[in-house]
């Protein structure tokens, strides 16, 4: 597992400073606690492609036609933000075969999935039970394996111990 506090401090909070000149609402503690936590129980940080051979890529575990989903029917009719998200891509490109190993991407891509519901994050950044069900609700969704409990075991377990 990589160091949490270095992900935090390297990944996380520099790629939401740098979508937070779009949109001062896409940078907060809550934000950050959330693209921390999901990071966590996807992939604890480690595993850069899904295990048991799952299509998600990245330390943030999203599949392919979901970071083309957001490509499409999101950034497509928002020229102002698709750039400043093309700033943390390779080049022009933005396919998805680049979340494994781009890291500031991968979070950009996840903050985007949350930014898109409709529901309101939660602002409480302590509130780990909020932040998790949104986390479920929105990312791992009522398919998913994972739970609410398990991702706030999780971040307590990883990301308040470092």
């Amino acid at each position: 597992m990589l160091d949490i506090q270095q992900f935090r401090d390297f990944v996380v909070q520099p790629v939401l400073l740098e979508l937070g000149e779009w949109n001062a609402t896409m940078n907060s503690q809550a934000a950050q606690n959330l693209l921390v936590g999901t990071a966590i129980q996807e992939s604890h940080v480690t595993y850069l492609k899904q295990l048991g051979g799952g299509p998600a890529l990245g330390v943030m575990q999203i599949e392919p036609a979901t970071h083309d989903d957001v490509w499409t029917n999101y950034l497509a009719y928002r020229n102002d933000l698709a750039k400043v998200v093309l700033g943390f891509a390779a080049g022009d490109s933005h396919d998805a075969d680049q979340m494994p190993w781009n890291m500031g991407y991968g979070v950009a891509m996840a903050r985007l999935i949350f930014w898109r519901q409709s529901d309101p994050m939660p602002t409480d950044a302590n509130d780990l039970q909020a932040l998790g069900q949104y986390w479920k609700d929105h990312y791992n969704t009522i398919n998913g394996a994972g739970t609410v409990d398990e991702w706030v075991e999780n971040y307590t377990k990883y990301a308040t111990a470092s």
